[in-house]
């Protein structure tokens, strides 16, 4: 009865661990895919790859709409405090966003993904390969000697 218990222990730990490997592949497949970002994140992203300042960004975008430095300042400024962005960053930023994810989309899976994956999978095979070791090497061993011939595996 124990052997049975401690089969049905092995099965369901690997069953969970392939579960949560699977659940981590899906979050990530769906982080990469196009979802919602803010238009914060766009603005940073926006920042870092072209290497200017979010003032400079600021500046860039009301060309277009042909704002004055004096409103810039001061739109800025209440950036800086609450994280408004005026209309005029927010239409530059929406159509920046095509080229961005461009950028962004070539780079691949992260290194800590690759880490995450590669510990994931060591962990599958060392559930895999302990079920494997219990069931041949110590089940044998721990159940009564009647139950022991039923269960031998190999040449008589």
């Amino acid at each position: 009865m124990n052997f049975i218990i401690d089969a049905i222990v092995a099965v369901c730990t690997v069953m969970l661990v392939w579960h949560m490997v699977r659940v981590h592949l899906r979050q990530t497949q769906k982080a990469n895919q196009a979802d919602p970002i803010a238009i914060d994140d766009y603005l940073q992203k926006i920042t870092q790859a072209t290497g200017i300042s979010v003032y400079d960004t600021f500046c860039i975008s009301a060309e277009e709409w042909r704002v004055s430095a004096a409103r810039i300042d001061r739109d800025f400024k209440i950036y800086l405090s609450s994280q408004y962005l005026p209309y005029y960053v927010k239409d530059f930023v929406r159509k920046s966003q095509k080229h961005i994810d461009e950028l962004y989309r070539g780079k691949g899976i992260s290194f800590t993904d690759k880490r995450l994956l590669l510990l994931y999978s060591l962990l599958t095979v060392l559930f895999w390969g302990g079920a494997v070791f219990l069931s041949l090497y110590v089940f044998p061993h721990i159940l009564p000697e009647g139950s022991r011939l039923a269960l031998f595996l190999g040449p008589p």
